[in-house]
This record gives structure tokens, C-alpha cells and sequence, in this order.
């Protein structure tokens, strides 16, 4: 499914831009795994596994490390695609998943809804940050199309998750 939306990209986007999507996305995807083999390996010690890696925490945080490294070479508007992309899959969970989900109706979920809502005030404002740091990048004479769009989502998006904290 991944490589069916790349390729579909692909054939509408300029290749550099393509590329540097994909390559970000895969390097934050290996980020999150290096973490998550931290948490399991915290939370569920005694869990059977398949596969242990070896040396944790090194080999995880080595992990996270190298992607954090290489992302940081990417350019500023590959970060602000990344984060609206964040906030978008945040967006259809919230509206999507959340109704739908079998672990949702099983008992108390206000520690879960908190984090969430801190998620998604926290990329809103990665939102910000990033356009600041594309146009900063490009010029602030340059055009402000991408700046605009992040500030859009960002204070939509802020709107939403205060409103969602305060409804409580």
C-alpha cells in the first residue's frame, strides 16, 4: 500500500520533492520503531519474542540517533510536509479511528484523549516552527505559500485541541 502511494506521488510531484518525502517519512517510521523497541522492551519484559535485539538500548537509540542525523539534512519544507502529514493522520484518527475502535469503548480513556490532545498541540506548534524555518531558509522575500499553509494548520489546528481540553 506504502509504495502503490509513492508511486502514485511520484507520477504527480517533481522527483526532488518525491524523494525527499519518501525519505523523510522512512526515516521518521524507523525512528518511532527504535523507540518503540525501547518502551516494549520497558513495559513488557517478560513477553515472548521472536526476535530480541541485541545490546538495548545502544542499538535503539544508535538507531534514533542516525535517523534524527540524516533528517536533519533534509530540507525545511520536507519538515513542514512531514508535520502537516502528522497532523492529517492525527485528523483522521481523531475523527475516524477513535469512533471505530474496539479499545475505545472498554473503560476510562482520559489519560489517553489528554495525550492526544497534547500531540496535536505540540505538532500545530512544529507547524509554526517549521514555516518559520522554511522562509527563514528561502528568503523572506520569497514566496509565502508554504508559510501560509503551515499557519493555517497550525492555528486550526491549536483551535481544535484547546477546544477539545476545555470541552472537558
Amino acid at each position: 500500500l506504502f509504495m502503490v502511494l509513492v508511486g502514485l506521488l511520484a507520477a504527480f510531484v517533481p522527483a526532488r520533492l518525491a524523494g525527499e518525502m519518501t525519505s523523510i517519512g522512512t526515516l521518521m517510521a524507523f525512528t518511532l520503531v527504535c523507540a518503540a523497541v525501547l518502551v516494549v522492551r520497558r513495559t513488557m519484559p517478560d513477553v515472548p519474542r521472536s526476535f530480541k535485539t541485541p545490546l538495548v538500548p545502544l542499538i535503539p537509540i544508535l538507531g534514533i540517533l542516525t535517523c534524527l542525523c540524516m533528517m536533519l539534512f533534509l530540507p525545511a519544507d520536507t519538515w513542514i510536509r512531514l508535520v502537516l502529514w502528522m497532523l492529517i493522520g492525527l485528523d483522521i484518527y481523531v475523527g475516524y479511528g477513535m469512533k471505530h475502535s474496539k479499545l475505545e469503548h472498554g473503560g476510562d480513556t482520559r489519560h489517553g484523549q489528554v495525550a492526544l490532545n497534547m500531540i496535536g498541540l505540540i505538532l500545530a506548534v512544529l507547524c509554526v516552527i517549521t514555516g518559520l524555518w522554511h522562509q527563514q531558509t528561502v528568503g523572506w522575500g520569497e514566496n509565502k505559500v508554504l508559510l501560509i499553509i503551515s499557519f493555517v494548520f497550525a492555528f486550526t489546528h491549536c483551535a481544535y485541541y484547546m477546544w477539545r481540553i476545555w470541552r472537558k
